[in-house]
């Protein structure tokens, strides 16, 4: 029986970041290695993405991994890599080598903006890989508390009042053109 290899995509930029890892060691170690294989897709807290070495195993990815607190990806256990668009789940390695790992699924475990968001689902989407959890608009609108109560309301569902503040910083920008 042929394995398959299931992407587990962790860490972002968020202030959950550990949270994230300690949830995808968590998934890793429950994952039946009989039935499938499981690849550690770390993104550090500047953005980076880094994969884990294959038939390397998940102490080697995170450091501290026994400490929720203090848990974090080694940097020297992985290889910086992207999700190809279009690829179906194939990370192409960006170190020069031109090697390439690919997935047959992607379990995103990011929590917070970047995460949460619906972006990488759209990243995801766009890959053509199929990944655990929420659609980009679900992910989107979930994150989004005001808009998600606006189309709860519409649809005529009962929501709680609520009243919406916003910064002026995150307010959206209009340009008036007066003809």
């Amino acid at each position: 029986m042929v394995k398959k290899r299931i992407g587990i995509l962790c860490g972002g930029c968020s202030a959950e970041h550990e949270v994230s890892l300690q949830s995808a060691k968590n998934i890793f170690d429950a994952i039946p290695p009989d039935k499938y294989e499981p690849v550690l897709a770390g993104i550090d807290k500047n953005g980076k993405w880094l994969l884990q070495k294959l038939n390397s195993g998940v102490s080697d990815f995170f450091l501290n991994a026994d400490d929720p607190e203090k848990i974090r990806i080694n940097p020297d256990s992985g290889t910086p890599a992207a999700l190809l668009p279009g690829s179906g789940g194939v990370f192409a390695h960006i170190d020069g080598s031109g090697m390439k790992t690919s997935v047959d699924a992607v379990f995103p475990i990011l929590h917070g903006p970047q995460g949460e968001d619906g972006s990488v689902q759209g990243l995801l989407k766009i890959s053509g890989v199929p990944f655990v959890g929420a659609s980009v608009l679900g992910s989107a609108l979930c994150m989004d508390k005001e808009a998600m109560k606006r189309m709860l309301n519409s649809a005529g569902l009962p929501i709680a009042k609520y009243i919406a503040l916003i910064s002026i910083d995150q307010a959206p920008a209009f340009d008036l053109v007066v003809n």
